[in-house]
């Protein structure tokens, strides 16, 4: 049986899209994916990209949920300064570098 890194690896290199995800296929509690993750974005195996999220540095009236005349849908008297709450990151996993004269495996 391989340690939950190994077994993380493998279930995004199988095409997990999310932690659930990762928890399903492998049956590792969601406090041991998530710490996983975070061990292999240290090592570098992984990267964790934040992506967008929040109020438009645009204004209101940009947003999704932005009013016509530019007020904001949300009751928001702007965008915000500070998050607060969740925050959406994209992983990927990465390719370790191949040594000299070392064929990676098929």
């Amino acid at each position: 049986m391989s340690g939950p890194l190994t077994q993380v690896l493998d279930a995004f290199r199988a095409g997990a899209a999310s932690l659930a995800d990762v928890g399903r296929m492998t049956g590792l509690r969601p406090d041991v994916v998530r710490a996983s993750v975070d061990h292999l974005v240290r090592l570098g195996r992984m990267d964790a990209k934040e992506l967008a999220a929040g109020c438009p540095a645009s204004g209101c009236g940009s947003c999704a949920s932005g009013l016509p005349d530019g007020r904001a849908g949300c009751g928001a008297s702007g965008p915000s300064v500070a998050r607060t709450g969740p925050v959406l990151v994209a992983l990927t996993l990465r390719t370790p570098p191949v040594a000299a004269g070392v064929r990676p495996p098929a």
